[in-house]
């Protein structure tokens, strides 16, 4: 993730203070939500033990709210909330056409390294899945910037892009996306169907892709109905964005305390809301319903306030600001571990460790988040290293 400073305002844009204490603060904040996003990806993701876990680490079944469920909406709150900090100058100094082929690259680039990662290990292209983590950040990040183009405006002092305007087209997305859920009429199921079979987002992946193509997860009833990260449910999760895109430029502009207490209170309308539209449009994080995009753009906020005081926390930075390496590193290292590599039994060294450790602890939900604590050990040792020596990945 590139750094701001405020070497970087282009010539004859005066910085005014605010934006300078923002920039500063806002690397700490937006990086330790994004670091925490990615551990708590790999503690909810990467368990030793599947039937033995700590409930606060299980997603919800179908319709719900639950911690974990939070995880990924913080991460593209993150990605918007960047935004301002990074894109926007580029935007300030390149013209329209060189940005726009950015985008495509940097969105292109996401969306075929996560779809190499699901190829692993065997490369079997009859049963890839298409879509993922890195496919809808990628998607998503792609059309947030040709939203900002479309939205802002350059004048002589720069690129000028207002919160007000990026919440309106989120409003519009919102809106657009559930009265689109609430408008079809479902075959053998009817109006406003949110089940994990009839929704609509389901039965377009289920055309688009076809099953094998799909998470194999997915199941109603044992046959793959749906896809979490969808084409339909992807406009649910650019709300997302757009909700950290318009927190960034706020916090860019005036990081005072009276602009951290109005978002608080914006992030609590926006929980409080998701929650009020729940009768009516179910909160459902595997098709990324409005509600639940209101909901957990809400926590993300919320959460982002609670971070911006804190200064040091380097162990968590190092997730936050190298975490596309971050998730390669955690998809490759779960693959060899997944692969059948030992001469004895049990086969991987997943099995081997996960057991090695449920002999050692009486408690078997104990010794499952264990194994998955010391994958973010051993792996936040290497991002550390990295982050100390100022090594990045970027796209």
């Amino acid at each position: 993730m590139p750094t701001a400073s405020p070497a970087a305002a282009p010539a004859g844009r005066p910085a005014r203070a605010g934006a300078l204490q923002a920039v500063s603060t806002r690397v700490i904040a937006i990086d330790l939500l994004r670091g925490l996003a990615v551990i708590g990806m790999i503690l909810v993701a990467y368990a030793g033990d599947w039937e033995h876990r700590f409930g606060v680490l299980n997603h919800a079944g179908w319709r719900g709210f639950a911690l974990a469920d939070m995880i990924f909406p913080c991460f593209l709150f993150c990605v918007g909330a960047a935004m301002p900090f990074s894109l926007l100058g580029r935007i300030e100094r390149r013209p329209v056409a060189a940005v726009i082929a950015y985008l495509a690259r940097r969105g292109a680039a996401l969306f075929l390294l996560g779809l190499l990662l699901n190829l692993l290990p065997y490369f079997d292209f009859a049963q890839v899945r298409v879509m993922g983590i890195l496919q809808r950040i990628g998607i998503c990040y792609f059309a947030a910037g040709l939203l900002v183009l479309a939205l802002g405006r350059r004048t002589d002092s720069g690129f000028v892009l207002r919160p007000l305007r990026v919440c309106s087209a989120a409003a519009v997305l919102a809106a657009g996306y559930g009265a689109l859920l609430l408008g079809w009429d479902a075959p053998h199921c009817g109006p406003a169907c949110f089940d994990s079979v009839h929704a609509l987002p389901a039965v377009i992946d289920r055309a688009v892709f076809g099953v094998h193509h799909m998470w194999p997860y997915g199941l109603s009833d044992g046959v793959v109905t749906y896809e979490p990260e969808g084409l339909l449910s992807t406009v649910g999760a650019l709300v997302n964005v757009l909700a950290g895109l318009a927190a960034g430029l706020m916090l860019r502009d005036d990081a005072a305390r009276g602009t951290l207490i109005k978002l608080a209170a914006i992030g609590a309308a926006l929980l409080l809301a998701g929650f009020a539209l729940d009768p009516w449009l179910p909160l459902v994080k595997k098709i990324w319903t409005p509600s639940f995009a209101l909901a957990s753009a809400g926590f993300a906020l919320l959460a982002i306030i609670v971070l911006w005081p804190l200064r040091r926390a380097a162990p968590v930075l190092a997730f936050g600001a190298n975490a596309t390496l971050a998730f390669v590193g955690i998809s490759l290292l779960d693959c060899l571990l997944q692969l059948p590599l030992r001469a004895g039994p049990p086969a991987s060294y997943h099995d081997y460790f996960a057991g090695l450790l449920g002999g050692m602890l009486a408690d078997a939900r104990v010794a499952s988040l264990a194994y998955s604590a010391g994958l973010v050990l051993l792996l936040g040792a290497i991002l550390l290293q990295l982050y100390r020596k100022n090594i990045f990945l970027r796209l």
